[in-house]
């Protein structure tokens, strides 16, 4: 049997100037080794749409629905 669980990652990586690529991309390897624990591993980072609806104002001034998109790391298990 294969079992799955889903870790949202950072939705976008910031580092200063003096910071380098490697640097940002320890964010997600830190995750990684957190969440691989026990038997995990990671499967795939899939990039997830989630859409909020705006309210009765936001209707009545034309403001559009608000997209964020979330990487979720899955990760499976053999049990």
């Amino acid at each position: 049997m294969v079992q799955y669980k889903t870790v949202a990652g950072p939705v976008g990586l910031t580092i200063t100037k003096n910071e380098s690529y490697e640097d940002a991309v320890k964010q997600y390897a830190a995750i990684i080794d957190r969440e691989t624990v026990g038997g995990w591993r990671l499967d795939c980072i899939q990039q997830i749409p989630v859409t909020k609806q705006g309210g009765c104002m936001d209707s009545l001034m034309g403001r559009p629905p608000v997209t964020v998109y979330f990487n979720m790391l899955v990760f499976r298990k053999e049990s």
